[in-house]
């Protein structure tokens, strides 16, 4: 299952803080997919995006 995260912050280290924080993802198997760096939208708004796939645990008998 993919999910699409955004992370929205006033600061550019608030966005790369947020990225950083799904690096904690992949002790669990799930892979993340940067899909946008942290980039300024606003005078005061930045915006980072990425997706996140869960591993396949499909019971197979």
């Amino acid at each position: 299952m993919a999910i699409r995260i955004g992370i929205i912050g006033t600061t550019e280290r608030e966005c790369s803080d947020g990225l950083a924080l799904l690096d904690l993802l992949a002790d669990h198997g799930v892979t993340v997919d940067i899909t946008q760096r942290p980039a300024q939208i606003a005078s005061d708004q930045w915006i980072a995006r990425a997706n996140t796939t869960a591993p396949d645990h499909t019971v197979r008998g």
